[in-house]
């Protein structure tokens, strides 16, 4: 151990940050709040919201739970960060105050499904939750623009944002969107026609033949109908 010069008696080790401390050998990078957010959100992603626990993600970051609460000071701060971090994943730059109104909030609601759509598992998150700092809230201040610059009165767009916000969470809600061979086929169709007691369900039965293409067509129409609405409502005030 080195010693002091003037007195010949060994000098004490320097302190360590107690959060250092805890740091488990091998954990890897330093402890900071961005990667405590990423790593809390993988675990929502790969094992779902009941996963989560302060304990967990301890493990996960390989450092003691308590050096956690050094940069997020408890639970509920975390799923707000987690929300945070959702909406922060919204690509705003694809809106263009060129176009109109109708695809513009189009725009803005498929790039709002496809953030959802990334981390599926944290939609009960921001459906309890909602978005509640500044990044998280740069998507909704955007939406409500785009209604306030096509003639809508404050109210008016803010109602307009959450109705079409509810619209984009009920769609993920039903699952993400199919691809491929994951569509109905007729034959299916045909099949499940078949199934159903005779005259029972005309109107069902009449419209199945769309079901292919429901999720991706379905929502664009909900989106349209909606923007639709509140520009008349908007003229008529």
């Amino acid at each position: 151990m080195p010693k002091d010069k003037k007195t010949g008696s060994p000098n004490p080790p320097s302190p360590v940050p107690a959060a250092a401390r805890r740091r488990r050998p091998g954990s890897g990078s330093p402890l900071t709040r961005e990667r405590i957010v990423k790593t809390a959100l993988a675990v929502v992603d790969r094992d779902g919201l009941k996963a989560l626990s302060m304990r967990r993600l301890g493990s996960e970051l390989g450092v003691d739970p308590m050096a956690v609460y050094y940069h997020i000071p408890n639970k509920e701060a975390l799923l707000d960060a987690i929300v945070e971090a959702v909406m922060a994943g919204i690509d705003l730059s694809i809106d263009n105050p060129a176009s109109s109104c109708e695809k513009r909030t189009l725009r803005a609601a498929c790039a709002y499904r496809d953030a959802l759509l990334a981390h599926v598992n944290a939609l009960p998150i921001v459906l309890a939750r909602g978005p509640a700092t500044p990044v998280a809230l740069r998507p909704v201040e955007v939406l409500i623009g785009i209604l306030r610059d096509a003639g809508l009165p404050p109210a008016q767009a803010l109602a307009g944002m959450n109705i079409i916000a509810a619209a984009v969470r009920g769609a993920v809600g039903m699952g993400p969107v199919p691809e491929g061979d994951n569509h109905p086929t007729p034959e299916q169709i045909e099949a499940m026609t078949r199934s159903f007691p005779p005259g029972e369900f005309p109107n069902l039965i009449e419209s199945l033949p769309y079901a292919e293409d429901f999720v991706e067509s379905g929502f664009e129409f909900g989106i349209h109908v909606i923007v639709r609405g509140l520009l008349a409502e908007a003229r008529r005030g």
